[in-house]
């Protein structure tokens, strides 16, 4: 008799799922055109303009650290020194330049301005240049940018889309009047040796799964979120017939208003008889409010908050019971993140200050503290009232009884 061998088969499974995308965005020499590109398609900024647009806590983040960043506006005089700041250009005012420049900081890692020296030869004007619009041109033996090209589309850049280029600004001694120049900054980052990425770029793929939920969201309003009945049918007509049916059946089930769906089976032959019946849909809702939340927590942890109602997101604290918490929550985003932001673009705008023979550029804090303490001195006020109208009422009620108990003896 043969001795029959046991053949085992089986399978690894390797569950670990290994990223190889690199760390940042993609940056090569485009020698036809003459630029460096800046991630996929040479279309980075884009994409975080993108993902930012449809991610509502990313966004309103952003919104309220550059409101943290300019405060309550540049102040003409300090205890340091009196005089006049002066204006950046002849249409904006620094407020205006500075909170356009902020934008650009908080939301790209980095910043543009275009720098021309006016005609006297002494002074400058500053004009903010949009950092999605920037790549840079020619390069030097080692790796410093000599000049940019700037386009505000780069999906076209042939024939009359062709980018325009600037040189990198050579400082007074080397600039020519009239001429305009590109002043650039990059927060550093280790491994990118070009252009910057956001301070929250190691969260953006929990950015872009924010706007994500909010289609799945819409989706499943107009779909009635998951189907609620089976309808099995007997027969299998042609696709015109199945395509008519589930056309009428959707509209008048599905959708808002109908807030059902349904789900048809089409039988093979009079076997399977027509039939309705109900169907327990998968608990999709509850694993999406779930990773919402995910979302929600790797987004504010990115831009290193650590209260998100600093930045105008529903959180846990509140200003009227929680104060003292979000006093500290707001000194440590302060120190920790504001100041440093805001103190790299006035040491860069300050270098301009300097040449035009006019004051440093100061920015005034925003009344955060004082008015979380005016809120809380104001709740204990009412609290303090209420417990004390309470009390007298009480007073009141027992005089009230002990009169009736001596009547009664």
């Amino acid at each position: 008799m043969d001795e029959v061998k046991e053949v085992q088969t089986y399978a690894i499974i390797n569950l670990s799922a290994v990223d190889e995308s690199p760390a940042f965005p993609k940056v090569s020499v485009n020698k036809s055109g003459g630029w460096v590109t800046f991630g996929n398609k040479n279309l980075f900024p884009q994409e975080i303009i993108n993902a930012n647009s449809k991610s509502p806590v990313n966004a309103s983040i952003i919104e309220s650290t550059v409101t943290y960043i300019c405060g309550k506006g540049v102040r003409e005089s300090t205890k340091e020194t009196d005089g006049y700041v002066g204006v950046p250009n002849t249409t904006e005012s620094w407020d205006e330049i500075i909170e356009k420049i902020a934008k650009d900081y908080k939301t790209f890692g980095g910043f543009y301005w275009q720098v021309v020296v006016n005609k006297g030869g002494t002074t400058v004007s500053l004009f903010h240049q949009d950092y999605s619009t920037v790549r840079i041109g020619q390069i030097d033996e080692k790796g410093h940018p000599l000049t940019f090209k700037i386009s505000n589309d780069w999906t076209k850049t042939s024939g009359k889309y062709k980018p325009i280029e600037l040189e990198a600004w050579p400082g007074m001694d080397g600039a020519k009047k009239g001429v305009a120049y590109l002043y650039h900054y990059w927060d550093y980052a280790p491994g990118l040796m070009f252009y910057s990425v956001p301070g929250y770029y190691p969260a953006i793929e929990y950015v872009k799964a924010d706007g994500t939920l909010g289609v799945f969201y819409n989706n499943s309003i107009d779909n009635g979120f998951t189907p609620s009945a089976i309808l099995t049918f007997s027969s299998n007509p042609s696709e015109e017939k199945k395509a008519a049916f589930e056309k009428t059946a959707r509209e008048a089930f599905c959708g808002g208003r109908g807030a059902n769906s349904i789900l048809t089976v089409w039988g093979e032959s009079g076997d399977v008889k027509t039939n309705i019946s109900p169907f327990n849909a998968s608990n999709n809702a509850d694993i999406y409010n779930n990773v919402e939340g995910i979302v929600f927590q790797k987004i504010i942890s990115a831009h290193r908050l650590s209260s998100p109602t600093l930045a105008g997101v529903s959180g846990s604290g509140n200003l009227s019971g929680n104060a003292a918490e979000i006093i500290d929550a707001y000194v440590l985003y302060n120190y920790t993140v504001i100041e440093k932001l805001r103190n790299k673009i006035l040491n860069h705008l300050n270098k301009f200050t300097k040449i035009n023979g006019t004051a440093d550029l100061v920015i005034e804090e925003l009344d955060v503290l004082p008015k979380i303490r005016e809120t809380e001195t104001t709740t204990e006020d009412v609290v303090v009232e209420e417990t004390a109208t309470l009390q007298k009422k009480d007073n009141a009620v027992l005089r009230a009884l002990k009169r009736l108990f001596r009547k009664a003896a």
